[in-house]
């Protein structure tokens, strides 16, 4: 049966990949541009995806001889916002707390959002946020979001084009991996600090 995966790799099949490590490490860039060094960072459940993005983050963190506190790269789930609530107060609870947090996902920064107004602080003010998709929410909330936007359009027309071969020409077709960048979105959720 053909299979074509998207954003998860199996068994030799071919898939189609966001490059969530370039996107990370983009992001990374756009922060510490804007004076952070004080860095937590909320992944997503185990799984290829949150294992990239976590190396690009640790990778483009030591590239620029940031400190990486470990109790600052903390555990949390995709699409969780009542976990990343939690988690993200955790964080800023401590005596000394990070300027910016990245967020497991655009979705999960609901939690963040409000994590950090119920504390009396102003997300692009007081803490900054990123999230990474491009999710629509994304420019909806305020402060807007600044995130990194996977091109969904392309990975899925890329993996129906993979599909469409792999059906139609099964023996000159071969399984690949397909890796589709994304873009930086500059919201208003990072604040500027010197």
């Amino acid at each position: 049966i053909p299979v074509v995966t998207i954003d998860h790799t199996f068994e030799c099949r071919s898939s189609v990949l966001s490059n969530n490590e370039q996107g990370i490490e983009e992001l990374v860039d756009y922060v510490v541009s804007m004076g952070h060094k004080k860095i937590a960072y909320l992944q997503g459940n185990k799984s290829a995806v949150a294992e990239k993005r976590l190396k690009g983050f640790l990778r483009s963190m030591a590239a620029k001889k940031i400190e990486i506190k470990s109790d600052w790269v903390v555990t949390a789930d995709y699409h969780n916002p009542e976990l990343t609530y939690k988690l993200t107060k955790k964080l800023l609870e401590n005596d000394v707390r990070p300027t910016c947090i990245f967020m497991p996902d655009d979705y999960s920064a609901i939690g963040g959002y409000n994590a950090i107004k119920d504390m009396g602080l102003k997300v692009g003010e007081d803490i900054s946020v990123v999230g990474y998709d491009g999710i629509a929410y994304a420019t909806l909330v305020s402060p807007k979001l600044t995130t990194y936007a996977q091109d969904t359009e392309r990975i899925g027309r890329e993996a129906a084009k993979k599909l469409v071969a792999l059906i139609e020409q099964p023996q000159i077709t071969f399984h690949e991996v397909i890796t589709v960048g994304g873009s930086l979105v500059k919201g208003e959720s990072v604040a500027k600090i010197n």
